[in-house]
């Protein structure tokens, strides 16, 4: 039976056992198709990319074991994350619980099963350097588009979304591409909101940087212009997890730059300023009022005063909280994940989720200081940029309930074990090639 499931892999791959062509049609479903956009009767854990991921536990479970879990350190964190939610998933329909919070667990358990089923097929399936890059390739070009979906919302006030119809999905929420704050355009993409949409793009730009400055076989327009117009969508979002979390990521990669990239880079950013300044008066005062205006903002005191409520809850469940996703919104939008977490999953759901992130740093930083190869060690930086910037924006807002952001980051995950594996195979081939034939 194994044999016979790992066919449609292999035909997506273009090899055996090769996880290319299936991640890379995750890659499309995740960023193309609308996240409002689902199977009616399967809720919020129905858009097509999760559908998909829910077939990579399937595709995961047809390859080949050769305990290959025991060797994959992200993967494991993944299986302990997962088993905790199972755990806050048991304490929840054992409890007097209410129907609407029922169907929340039920969709949030598909959701997690899915991005796990994503990761371990990206961990395990990734098999060649080549490959891995040609995937994060196309996670940029995806990046790019968004992007510039999210510039021509921003000019045209336009939100175009409403315009794909796909037979056999429906709205499962509110049409929310295009929203206004101080009198400027908050483009959202293909997300949900602009929030997420800022919080993807940050990941997605340590990739987009990385590739721009060593991928020299492609043309300068093809590498630089997904840089630019993430430069550009992640301040016009007018989101503070995005600005943060750009900050958290450029802090991370840039001093591993060399001398000369610092200060171009440096000449880049203010020459972005400026031209936002010029071009779009207000921006920036607006951007400034993010953080110099937060004892006035609604968004911020409401963050501010859910920390006492929360205890509330978490004192009742404090070990496997109330179920994941059962603090539902109409109770409060706490827009911190790690507070969502400690609520529905306890401090054991909490402890998982910092343990993944941590986990996928540590193994990243493991491999940069491993290889000897000046590529290798820097997109392993990447890969660690981008990680802080997510677990950054976790804190900001409540990304289990953003199936973009939330899909593109256990990607991440099960990517950094790719990059793990592959650059190991790596050395081990340049160590026999060097010690010659005996």
């Amino acid at each position: 039976m194994r044999q016979h499931l790992r066919q449609p892999l292999d035909l997506l791959g273009g090899g055996p056992g090769d996880a290319l062509g299936f991640l890379t049609v995750y890659i499309a479903l995740l960023v193309c198709i609308p996240s409002r956009l689902v199977v009616g009767p399967l809720g919020g854990a129905g858009t097509p990319a999760q559908l998909w991921g829910l077939l990579g536990v399937i595709v995961w479970i047809a390859l080949p074991l050769r305990g290959r879990l025991a060797r994959q350190s992200v993967g494991m964190a993944m299986i302990v994350l997962t088993v905790a939610v199972v755990c806050s998933y048991l304490a929840a329909t054992t409890r007097a619980i209410k129907a609407d919070e029922l169907r929340a667990a039920d969709t949030a358990l598909l959701a997690m099963l899915s991005r796990a089923g994503v990761l371990l097929v990206a961990a395990d399936a990734v098999q060649s350097p080549e490959g891995l890059r040609r995937l994060l390739r196309r996670v940029v070009v995806g990046g790019g588009a968004l992007a510039t979906l999210g510039l021509l919302q921003f000019t045209t006030k336009q939100a175009y979304t409403n315009y794909i119809q796909i037979p056999g999905l429906h709205a499962n929420s509110t049409l929310l591409s295009v929203l206004s704050r101080d009198g400027f355009t908050r483009p959202a993409g293909t997300a949900l909101h602009a929030i997420e949409f800022g919080a993807v793009l940050t990941m997605i730009l340590p990739f987009a940087m990385h590739f721009a400055m060593h991928d020299r076989s492609r043309s300068a327009l093809r590498r630089w212009y997904p840089v630019a117009a993430i430069a550009v969508a992640v301040p016009i979002s007018i989101s503070r997890s995005a600005i943060v979390s750009t900050v958290v990521a450029l802090l991370v990669l840039m001093p591993t730059w060399p001398r000369r990239t610092r200060r171009e880079a440096y000449a880049v950013m203010v020459a972005l300023v400026g031209t936002l300044f010029v071009a779009l008066p207000g921006l920036l005062g607006t951007l400034t009022n993010l953080f110099t205006g937060l004892t006035g903002d609604s968004s911020a005191l409401s963050r501010s005063g859910s920390y006492s409520l929360a205890w509330q809850f978490i004192s009742r469940n404090p070990i496997f909280g109330r179920g994941l996703g059962t603090f539902l919104p109409e109770y409060r939008i706490l827009d911190n994940q790690y507070l969502s977490l400690a609520i529905e999953m306890g401090v054991v759901g909490v402890a998982a989720m910092l343990g993944l992130f941590a986990t996928g740093i540590a193994t990243a930083a493991r491999v940069r200081r491993s290889s000897a190869d000046t590529e290798t060690r820097q997109l392993a930086q990447a890969m660690i940029a981008a990680l802080t910037a997510a677990a950054c924006s976790f804190a900001l807002f409540d990304a289990f309930s953003f199936p973009m952001s939330a899909g593109l980051t256990f990607l991440v995950f099960g990517l950094v074990d790719a990059l793990r594996k592959t650059s190991a195979a790596t050395a081990a081939d340049a160590a026999v090639l060097a010690a010659g034939p005996h």
